[in-house]
């Protein structure tokens, strides 16, 4: 008895066996040798399948995108309720500006800013640059995170991966609350006046800050990936610039009230390093 051709076999086992011309038109055909066993298949060119001319084209693979805070709905918004508020304020507010740089770099801008703007009450200007500073700052936060978190962490699948803006503004939040708790509480047990001016101008300070480097830091939080380590470069040299001037400032107070340089450093330390290293023991490692 002669063996089945393949053909035959599902024929005989039921199935409805279409010819060549029904399915693919009625001058095709079926290639040479049996399809379903070995040796029945061969390699076919683009010419004969999608006429000359034609060419392979390797696929283009697109890399996963990968999750990250900065394109969280809140991340977003906090950067543009900032960057509309420090508009308006450097548009309502210009001829305060004037106050905070007089003699930046002289040895006794400290006592300038004490006589005309460090004991100013807190103006519209002082108070929307504290506002965009602290933004500012809980975003920077944010960034700094998301550049050196894993993209496979378990924090990008939760809830608080679109909260997480908030969080840092809130832990912002309470650093300023701090400040401004140690200052108050150390001016009414010494009932001195010195400390309302060491207030002032960190205050002061910290709105040069804002006026000078929001738009570097506001950029360097959209940046991409491939632009954001120079961006944040230009950000870390603007920052220590201002933070030696700053240093200057405080240090030249406490000489010319003739406090020990002692206090000195351990007022930077309590009223710095004391919160940000408490946060910092706090974070997941």
């Amino acid at each position: 008895m002669s063996r089945l051709s393949s053909i035959e076999s599902l024929v005989a086992s039921g199935y409805d066996v279409v010819k060549p011309h029904e399915m693919f038109g009625r001058n095709s055909h079926l290639m040479s040798g049996d399809p379903i066993f070995d040796g029945g298949y061969r390699a076919v060119s683009a010419d004969e399948i999608f006429g000359s001319g034609s060419m392979r084209v390797e696929q283009e693979v697109f890399s996963v995108l990968e999750p990250s805070f900065v394109h969280s709905f809140v991340y977003q918004v906090l950067i543009v309720a900032s960057l509309v508020l420090y508009m308006h304020m450097m548009l309502r507010s210009w001829g305060f500006i004037g106050i905070i740089w007089s003699d930046i770099f002289s040895v006794h801008s400290e006592r300038r800013m004490a006589s005309e703007g460090g004991e100013l009450p807190l103006s519209y200007f002082k108070v929307a640059a504290i506002i965009v500073g602290v933004i500012m700052l809980a975003l920077v936060c944010v960034r700094i995170a998301d550049l050196n978190i894993p993209a496979d962490a378990p924090i990008y699948k939760g809830v608080l991966a679109s909260l997480i803006s908030l969080v840092a503004l809130l832990l912002v939040g309470v650093f300023v609350a701090w400040f401004y708790s140690l200052h108050t509480i150390t001016g009414w047990i010494s009932q001195s006046e010195a400390t309302a001016e060491l207030s002032s101008i960190t205050v002061i300070n910290f709105v040069r800050y804002v006026v000078v480097l929001y738009p570097l830091v506001a950029v360097w939080l959209v940046a991409s990936e491939a632009s954001v380590r120079g961006w944040g470069i230009a950000v870390i040299c603007g920052t220590l610039l201002l933070l030696l001037i700053y240093l200057k400032d405080t240090f030249v107070f406490f000489i010319a009230k003739k406090i020990p340089i002692l206090y000195w450093i351990l007022y930077l330390c309590t009223a710095f390093l004391l919160p940000i290293s408490f946060v910092y023991a706090m974070l997941p490692m």
